[in-house]
């Protein structure tokens, strides 16, 4: 997802990159009770048969789903967001708080769209200053890197 924010008055604009996030921390909370209730459910009935060693399992299986669940939602929970303005380009980067900064002058940096060799590779957006180089929306998809690419192209001629 990519999302603009301008104020043209002060020559000021700020994208929002973040992952497409399919399900709610709330919406996933609710999926893994109901995993929960049908497994502790069906391992109970079996407890009731006399096979009480599927409780143990059942257990295990409501974990694992739900460790699975965590770390999806928290990789979805990254964001990266760059603000642009005529003498300054910032890059921050974090999941729920700002980990890593970059700030160059907006003019001594230029972004580049690296190209794969083979069609099956996903292109790369980076932005490259003083030697550095810091990678753009990488999970983003093709169709939305093309779009980051041409707000990008947009905003920086806007800006000169």
């Amino acid at each position: 997802m990519v999302k603009i924010e301008s104020n043209k008055e002060k020559d000021f604009y700020r994208i929002l990159i973040r992952p497409n996030q399919s399900i709610s921390w709330k919406s996933s909370i609710v999926f893994i009770l109901v995993i929960a209730f049908t497994c502790l459910t069906i391992g109970l009935g079996f407890a009731y048969v006399g096979a009480t060693l599927i409780l143990p399992f059942a257990g295990l299986e409501v974990l694992f789903v739900g460790i699975c669940v965590y770390l999806v939602l928290n990789k979805t929970s990254q964001q990266e967001v760059i603000t642009l303005s005529k003498e300054k380009l910032k890059i921050e980067k974090g999941t729920y708080k700002i980990n890593q900064v970059w700030e160059y002058f907006r003019l001594w940096s230029y972004i580049s769209v690296e190209r794969p060799q083979h069609p099956w590779y996903p292109a790369h957006i980076v932005v490259t200053s003083k030697g550095e180089r810091v990678p753009l929306g990488d999970f983003l998809n093709e169709q939305e890197k093309e779009e980051l690419v041409s707000n990008l192209e947009n905003i920086i001629q806007d800006l000169k």
